[in-house]
């Protein structure tokens, strides 16, 4: 064992060992080698410890049971917290390195840059039920775009899920435990806000896979979910944050999608107070045959005038 490795590769693992093995796999090929593996396991039986004690011993692979069942994302603190390394990658375990240098060249983007605390790559995103693959970059005018703001993020999460990214140990910042379905961009959202030196690399480094066991796939539409999360988000960022057009539109996306017609179709998922600002927008949006809201073009045009309108009459 070394006394400080420089990289702790961190797996959050839940019963899936058929994809743990192609992720450990894919670590035992990376030609870089000064890593540990820290596999935090939230699974109700032995399955993982099991497949663990059995792996072939190529590297240092330390595993814990959670006690307790921890969750998403509170399973993927617990390995952050449990890193010894100078870096800490997250990686899901439906995940995996997408080429054998894959870590050598987030060392080398490391090395090059010292100031930087967090890095993120392109990745190769796989939705096997739809038997498809799309290479997904951040070029050029995505990152000048999003240096413009960090609520850029609601836009898009430029970044990708957890495991695009490598994080200097000491980046005092943890993914938040309410959150399940935006807890990867409100996470890339504080350190933009906190003025954490983000960069991107080209290559492509990472393949990202999708299941139905997802937690963002039974939460991306899940009324109940989106109301709680979203509002918890806002009490974070504040209302000045929809000054951001991106940000507005985003709160005005949620509130159309959702069918949102009054407070008090918030206020069995949500029990704070909605803010002034959002309940202008709800208004707004009750005023208009709900019909005429989900014709695209339509919807952002009357979102452009409430946001316009807002604006001049000082409320934003």
């Amino acid at each position: 064992m070394n006394d400080q490795y420089l990289i702790s590769i961190c797996i959050p693992a839940y019963k899936r060992i058929t994809d743990l093995k192609i992720l450990l796999d894919s670590i035992g090929r990376q030609t870089f080698k000064n890593f540990e593996v820290i596999i935090t396991d939230d699974s109700p039986d032995d399955t993982v410890k099991n497949f663990c004690d059995a792996y072939p011993n190529e590297f240092e692979l330390v595993y814990y049971k959670n006690s307790i069942p921890l969750g998403t994302p509170e399973n993927w603190n617990e390995g952050i917290r449990k890193a010894t390394g100078t870096w800490v990658k997250l990686m899901h375990d439906d995940d995996y390195f997408a080429t054998d240098n894959s870590l050598a060249l987030f060392v080398a983007a490391i090395e090059s840059d010292k100031q930087a605390q967090v890095f993120y790559s392109a990745f190769v995103f796989e939705d096997a039920a739809n038997h498809t693959k799309k290479i997904v970059t951040c070029n050029w005018f995505d990152r000048c775009f999003l240096s413009l703001s960090p609520y850029h993020l609601l836009r898009r999460n430029y970044f990708g899920n957890p495991s695009c990214i490598i994080v200097k140990k000491d980046v005092p910042f943890f993914y938040n435990k309410r959150f399940k379905y935006i807890v990867d961009f409100a996470y890339y959202i504080e350190l933009l806000q906190n003025n954490i030196k983000c960069v991107y690399i080209k290559d492509v480094l990472i393949h990202v896979g999708i299941n139905e066991g997802q937690v963002t796939n039974y939460t991306y539409k899940n009324k109940a979910v989106q109301m709680y999360e979203n509002h918890i988000l806002f009490e974070k960022i504040g209302a000045k944050a929809l000054q951001n057009i991106i940000a507005f539109d985003y709160y005005w996306r949620i509130y159309r999608n959702f069918n949102i017609r009054s407070q008090q179709d918030i206020q069995p998922y949500y029990q704070g107070e909605v803010h002034p600002v959002l309940q202008q927008v709800i208004a707004f949006q009750n005023a208009l045959p709900a019909n005429l809201l989900k014709i695209g073009l339509f919807s952002k045009l009357l979102m452009f005038f409430c946001y316009c309108g807002l604006r001049v009459s000082g409320v934003l």
